[in-house]
């Protein structure tokens, strides 16, 4: 028998909008204090959470602040108010440059660190989106993977469309992450992409993927998202999911699970490393096999 290990988590989701980045920021603040209230210890924001950046080529210079900031400040406070690690994501601007970045914020109100993102979403062609996303066109491109040591779990950082690349959690998992945050402005409607992405993540890597994305229609840009925060465990199944509305889902983990889960079916010593010699190379550098 594993120990049990439990740990509080919540997810909040939230509507954005690109003309009102005060409003939203104060509307957190009080789902802040809902997941506080039921004694969250892990609270994941979703992606570009003051605003997303998307309604004009420029509005996301004036979204952009810095970390340490007024924003991350804000949330600094309720991290110490109620004793718990908060992690989103938000437009950061550092100089010249710019990043979709994820601080991790302690109780004690101090920033641990922070996640750059890593794989930016790149969509020019995209049916359902006029004129197509870019998002490199915004922000640089992060070159790390970071696994944060909290209290409770080792904690690894991931936002949107990082989900689509596996590697990026395999990475994360096998630095020893327990807890895999995905913060998210996941586009509507790919629903199905969004749970079956999660609970692959989850199930493959054996770890607890905890998922906060932004919700219905930006009102300035029109585009709309999945919202469906949820928690994964490391079994694949869904153990929380949010409703279809702004608000805070929480739910107690038992991180010792996963030891459980690895117990049953050791994925990650069966491993053939030596077989998987051109996952890190770039795609022209992979002989086409005939």
């Amino acid at each position: 028998m594993t120990t049990p290990r439990p740990m509080t988590v919540s997810a909040i989701q939230i509507t954005s909008d690109d003309a009102a980045k005060d409003a939203t920021v104060e509307r957190m603040m009080g789902f802040l204090d809902v997941a506080g209230r039921r004694g969250s210890e892990l609270v994941v924001l979703p992606e570009i959470w003051t605003g997303a950046g998307l309604s004009t080529d420029d509005v996301y210079l004036d979204l952009a602040e810095p970390i340490p900031g007024p924003t991350t400040d804000l949330l600094a406070e309720k991290a110490r108010k109620y004793g718990m690690y908060i992690v989103g994501s938000m437009y950061e601007r550092q100089g010249n440059q710019h990043y979709n970045s994820s601080p991790l914020i302690s109780p004690e109100g101090e920033i641990m660190g922070k996640y750059w993102k890593t794989h930016l979403f790149d969509a020019p062609n995209r049916p359902d989106i006029k004129g197509g996303i870019r998002e490199s066109d915004h922000v640089e491109a992060g070159t790390e993977l970071p696994v944060f040591q909290t209290d409770p779990a080792k904690v690894g950082v991931s936002v949107c469309s990082d989900l689509r690349f596996p590697e990026v959690y395999r990475e994360l998992a096998l630095k020893g992450a327990e807890v895999i945050v995905c913060a998210s402005a996941f586009l509507s409607p790919r629903f199905d992409h969004w749970e079956f992405f999660l609970r692959a993540r989850a199930t493959e890597n054996q770890c607890w993927v905890v998922a906060s994305g932004q919700y219905g229609v930006e009102p300035q840009s029109g585009i709309a998202f999945v919202g469906r925060s949820m928690v994964v465990d490391p079994w694949g199944t869904v153990v929380a999911t949010a409703s279809d509305e702004e608000g805070v889902i929480t739910t107690e983990i038992d991180l010792s699970f996963a030891d459980e889960v690895k117990r049953r079916y050791p994925l990650m010593d069966q491993r053939r490393p030596d077989m998987y010699s051109h996952i890190g190379k770039p795609k022209d550098q992979v002989p086409l096999y005939k």
